[in-house]
């Protein structure tokens, strides 16, 4: 099994043409995304792949995404984080909850990280999940925990995405992004979303 994180230039680019997200497909057993052909050209086809599983019924779970996958044998964020600082990687599944989703297109999400800090999670190929998932449905992550630089302008796109979302954003806080930042995300090839009963 690989993953490949964007580099963080393609990622900002790349998301900047539609709401948010990532790119690639494939399978749990074989993801066949390989960072030697990224480029903002190949970002754009990417953009219009078929997302397989668009609000599959997985029982319990609502799938969305590329793969068909199980919410078993899922790392819990703990786990994740020390694989990644043990191995250098994390490419497999998680269990998370979800903290926050995006309010404009349901094109990202936030879980909490183990110090009570949000990791952003970008959805391959701009796939969506409901905008009215609340915060605190179980989902099951498969993808890669990576180190990515943010643009300035992403960084103000996710601002006009709480704008959008109804969200008091001030001129005071578009003007206080002044340099690209490191942040940990997601890379998420498919998601296991909890039914609310």
């Amino acid at each position: 099994m690989k993953l490949v994180a964007f580099s963080a230039v393609t990622l900002s680019a790349f998301i900047l043409g539609s709401c948010c997200g990532c790119g690639g497909n494939g399978t749990e057993d074989a993801l066949p995304y390989d960072s030697t052909h990224v480029s903002e050209t190949t970002h754009h086809e990417e953009e219009e792949a078929t997302i397989a599983f668009d609000g599959v019924d997985k029982g319990e779970y609502v799938l969305y995404g590329h793969t068909d996958i199980l919410a078993d044998s899922a790392a819990t964020v703990t786990e994740m984080f020390a694989e990644m600082e043990s191995t250098g990687a994390f490419n497999r599944k998680v269990s998370v909850k979800i903290a926050e989703v995006c309010q404009q297109a349901g094109c990202w999400i936030t879980f909490d990280d183990e110090k009570g800090g949000a990791i952003r999670v970008f959805f391959r190929d701009h796939f969506t999940i409901p905008i009215e998932t609340p915060a605190g449905t179980e989902a099951v992550l498969y993808g890669s925990l990576v180190m990515d630089t943010l643009s300035v302008d992403f960084q103000k796109h996710l601002l006009d995405d709480s704008k959008a979302a109804g969200e008091e954003v001030t001129q005071e806080q578009y003007d206080a992004i002044k340099e690209d930042k490191i942040e940990t995300t997601f890379d998420c090839e498919s998601i296991l979303v909890k039914k609310q009963h």
